[in-house]
């Protein structure tokens, strides 16, 4: 939303958002989408729309991008559909889908076309790597790092031990390439995560929501409607059909390195429960990444490429004595293990889960189509017509329940009865809510700014002066402002005391609550649906002076004659020092009467600086030195692509 007003309505590229969290960088954001061309389209259609047209045009261009790798690889074109259509569906992306994790969504289909540009560039000397693990980044940095890992893996396990050097040199300066092309991200957000919260994660905040190894019965089982980060679940026929792949493969180079990659991601989701784990995340740069359970992703598209390999063999019935027996002894284990196991839980609860039923049963039965095929009882026409039909009921069942349709009118009438009371208010300030009542979609259509807000990213000078004026102690990081210990923002933090006059400083006039606050500087306002409003009877206005000696000739006045997210322009009188309850940032510059004078930090959060006698006009502006570097780099970047391909070409014609 705050996007759509700054460029359609406002006609300017927002560098700072004052939506949440009392202000931040806007363009050092990744989770803003700033610089993701293709997030772009979504702004020119109505919203929601915009986004599931968006995430499903992703979800088919991941699906492409794995048919054209197996096709590069040599695969039949009905295994590389399968190979595509079951990365589509694969229920950890719509899992992620229905958790809203838009930019997830965006970064992760343009893996597979990384291992394809890795085949191309190496060939012909390009830099199509470096502009997809750009883009890769510019969509979620998070899933850059385990996209490149993949790619780099792959670069060396598919090439002899002795172009290892060469290979080395070529991975180096695609990486710097690609750094290039990323820079207005990659420099903002690299001064942005150095001065916030996420900096100071300790070894139990990075390994969050590590995968518990009763979760990996998860292969097994689906987890209908489940927790997200836990998903393991790629369709019971696909699991099969990868064993298969994996036994019978086993002298093919990629299916070893995508075995290798399904299992060493599975270790590195178990996190906290491996010791190794939790000594690797410690690790400079690796202790930035957060839930380990992410490499989930790796899993199942390892399972799902190794399963295509499979229904290629199966396809040609290229099977040797010895791994018919070997193929045919695994499946009858896994079947005999699913069966054995949901027949334990029946006994033992007298009722069996309706997905240990289900996913039973489609082991069963896929184990028995796969089965059949083996002994050449059907033609491949028929099996792969009844394998498609036996997948995509498998990943249409589970994928289904793993997110909810909320029409716009539903989602954005939370807090709305607030909102549309506070957004009648004259003068501008800024509004608190201990219990997530106000939520922040619904503030930014109501033009309303939040102190409180969720987002990865948080300055640590904001964490701490909030740790005091909220009350609510802070025990590791957060993602939300304030914490909710127990994930129930309703009652929470029912026993923590706002501090009114903290409040006030960051100009927060209204306080939205789900319970009752106490204290005479609130004044009860009524009720809003089921939320409380409260008038912080010590709010400061957004800009004052605060006199050095109290003097009763000293005239201190000040107003704001202009005020925009990157520049705010004021009008003040008197000596003292004059302060803006904003956010100070690297990059925000102050002029007094046309002089630049150094910023006074306040308070260890807020802008400010220091004025003599008179009348003064003062501009503050903010000019993100890392931001103008990072676009002169990536200008210079595509610059030289730009002039050694057309050289390049040049030189093939001659």
């Amino acid at each position: 939303i705050y996007l759509r007003r700054a460029l359609f309505q406002e006609g300017r590229l927002p560098l700072w958002s004052p939506n949440i969290l009392s202000g931040a960088p806007f363009s050092a954001n990744p989770l803003a989408g700033m610089w993701y061309p293709p997030g772009w389209l979504a702004l020119t259609l109505p919203l929601p729309l915009g986004f599931n047209l968006l995430i499903m045009a992703h979800l088919l261009w991941g699906g492409i991008g794995v048919y054209r790798l197996l096709r590069r690889d040599g695969l039949s074109p009905m295994a590389a559909v399968f190979g595509g259509v079951g990365f589509e569906l694969l229920p950890k992306l719509f899992a992620h889908f229905g958790a809203g994790h838009v930019s997830l969504l965006y970064a992760l289909p343009w893996t597979p076309w990384l291992l394809i540009a890795a085949r191309h560039s190496r060939r012909n000397q390009t830099w199509w790597e470096a502009a997809t693990l750009a883009m890769i980044f510019l969509a979620d940095p998070r899933w850059s790092a385990y996209a490149g890992l993949l790619w780099a893996a792959e670069s060396f396990f598919t090439t002899k031990p002795r172009e290892w050097l060469h290979i080395g040199f070529h991975l180096i300066r695609q990486i710097f390439m690609a750094f290039l092309l990323a820079a207005p991200l990659a420099l903002p957000l690299w001064e942005f995560t150095r001065l916030s919260s996420r900096a100071t994660m300790g070894v139990q905040d990075v390994l969050t929501h590590s995968l518990p190894p009763g979760r990996l019965l998860g292969f097994f089982y689906p987890d209908w409607g489940g927790f997200h980060e836990y998903m393991l679940y790629g369709g019971q026929a696909a699991l099969v059909l990868c064993v298969v792949a994996w036994l019978s493969e086993s002298r093919n180079q990629r299916v070893r390195y995508w075995m290798m990659t399904a299992l060493l991601a599975c270790f590195w989701a178990l996190g906290s429960y491996l010791p190794p784990i939790t000594w690797l995340a410690r690790l400079p740069g690796i202790n930035l990444l957060r839930v380990p359970s992410r490499s989930l992703f790796l899993v199942g598209m390892a399972i799902i490429i190794s399963a295509a390999y499979a229904v290629d063999r199966l396809s040609k019935s290229a099977f040797d004595p010895v791994s018919h027996r070997r193929v045919g002894l695994a499946m009858t284990g896994l079947a005999a293990f699913s069966l054995a196991f949901t027949g334990g839980v029946l006994l033992l609860g007298r009722l069996a889960p309706a997905n240990f039923i289900w996913g039973s049963a489609v082991m069963l039965i896929s184990v028995i189509w796969i089965h059949l095929r083996l002994q050449h009882r059907l033609i491949t026409s028929v099996w792969l017509a009844g394998l498609a039909v036996v997948c995509l009921a498998d990943w249409l069942m589970i994928d289904l329940s793993l997110f909810v349709y909320r029409p716009p009118n539903v989602t954005l009438a939370e807090g709305k009865s607030a909102a549309e009371y506070l957004a009648s208010q004259s003068g501008r300030f800024r509004v608190y809510s201990p219990s997530y009542s106000l939520p922040q979609q619904t503030a930014a259509l109501y033009g309303l700014e939040l102190a409180d807000g969720v987002d990865p990213l948080q300055l640590k000078s904001y964490v701490d002066y909030m740790e005091r004026a909220t009350g609510v102690p802070q025990s590791g990081y957060s993602v939300t402002m304030p914490p909710f210990a127990n994930a129930d923002p309703d009652s929470d933090n029912t026993r923590y005391l706002p501090d009114a006059e903290r409040l006030g400083k960051l100009n927060v006039a209204y306080l939205v609550s789900a319970f009752e606050l106490s204290g005479q500087e609130f004044e009860f306002i009524g009720w809003f649906d089921s939320a409380r409003i409260y008038h912080n009877l010590a709010w400061q206005p957004r800009v004052w002076i605060q006199a050095e000696r109290s003097s009763p000739n000293d005239e201190r006045d000040s107003q704001i004659i202009e005020w925009k997210p990157e520049r705010i322009e004021v009008q003040a009188q008197g000596a003292g020092i004059l302060t803006l309850s904003e956010v100070y940032y690297p990059g925000w510059r102050v002029w007094v009467d046309g002089v630049e004078k150094p910023i006074v930090v306040v308070d260890g959060l807020l802008r400010a600086v220091q004025l003599s006698a008179g009348d003064h006009r003062v501009i503050f502006a903010f000019r993100p030195l890392s931001l103008y570097l990072g676009v002169t780099l990536c200008a210079m970047a595509w610059l030289f692509i730009l002039v050694s391909g057309w050289l390049n070409l040049r030189g093939r014609e001659r």
